[in-house]
């Protein structure tokens, strides 16, 4: 049989410089989790609406060091300097440990992914998605930011109805069942890939977002 060959250069990156170097994997991994902090951070305190200075204020501290904690690049969070910015905010500070198993934190990443871009497919805000599905604002905005956050089954069911997802289906996606059929996981890893930016949907991130909408609504 002949070696199956691919033209994504996503996965031709990782299959170069990642495969079977856990010093690398643990380095990317590690980028991940810093990029995720430092968005987060900087999405809550444009929410509300703060300069980086007001932000510093709040908790205490100087405006250089927000501006750092909002760099994508740093590695130097605390836990206990995140529960201060979440207090200031009037957020609550969650830690959520996740599987070691690459295809579910796949599945999630893509989950994350998947209803950022529906939602801004359909040129919603968060208030106006809450408002179409009653569901809580904070939820949404928790399962759109943070891969890691786990729905409730109550959440799904609305999403899956909403955006015209089976319900099954997303319960895979969300990591809430762990019997995930291969094409499913296949097409998260793709449409993931494809997707890493998702401020404005480009031509690609719309058709990557198709295509896994079809995959997601195929029973068969």
């Amino acid at each position: 049989m002949a070696k199956r060959t691919t033209c994504n250069a996503a996965e031709i990156l990782r299959n170069r410089y990642l495969k079977n170097d856990p010093e690398r994997k643990a380095s990317v991994e590690a980028e991940r989790v810093s990029a995720e902090i430092a968005g987060l951070i900087h999405a809550m305190r444009t929410d509300a609406g703060l300069t980086q200075g007001q932000l510093a204020e709040l908790v205490g501290t100087t405006q250089s060091v927000i501006s750092r904690l909002e760099d994508s690049d740093y590695e130097g969070h605390s836990l206990s300097m995140l529960n201060r910015i979440a207090e200031a905010l009037q957020k609550k500070l969650t830690v959520v440990m996740t599987a070691k198993d690459p295809e579910v934190g796949t599945l999630r990443y893509a989950f994350h992914l998947c209803m950022q871009m529906l939602r801004r497919r359909q040129q919603l805000t968060i208030d106006a998605l809450a408002a179409k599905t009653d569901l809580d604002r904070d939820e949404l905005i928790a399962l759109e930011r943070n891969p890691g956050y786990r729905p409730s089954p109550l959440t799904l069911h609305k999403l899956s109805r909403f955006y015209g997802i089976p319900e099954q289906r997303m319960l895979v996606l969300a990591g809430a069942i762990t019997d995930v059929p291969h094409s499913i996981t296949e097409q998260a890893s793709r449409f993931a890939a494809q997707s890493a930016s998702f401020a404005n949907l480009t031509t690609e991130e719309k058709r990557a977002l198709d295509d896994f909408m079809k995959a997601l609504q195929n029973d068969h």
